[in-house]
Formats: C-alpha cells, structure tokens, sequence
C-alpha cells in the first residue's frame, strides 16, 4: 500500500470491495481466467 493508501496489483482482473466483520473494508482482486490458466 502506498503513503495515500493506493493499492497495486501483480495481475489484472477484477476489484471486490467487502465488508466483513466489524464493518471492516476488504479489497481483493479476482484473477482474469487466463492469468491463471498461464500460471498453470
């Protein structure tokens, strides 16, 4: 995480926001199909 909070990924697709217990915030990024179909 950078100084302003930016977040940066290592492989493209798709950005989920959650909130999850304690009305914590979490970011995760669902992998395109073919980024895990080359890591194979």
């Amino acid at each position: 995480m950078g100084k302003d909070h930016t977040l940066y990924s290592l492989v493209d697709g798709v950005v989920e926001f959650r909130k999850r217990r304690d009305n914590r915030s979490f970011v995760s990024v669902v992998a395109l199909e073919e980024e895990v179909a080359a890591a194979k």
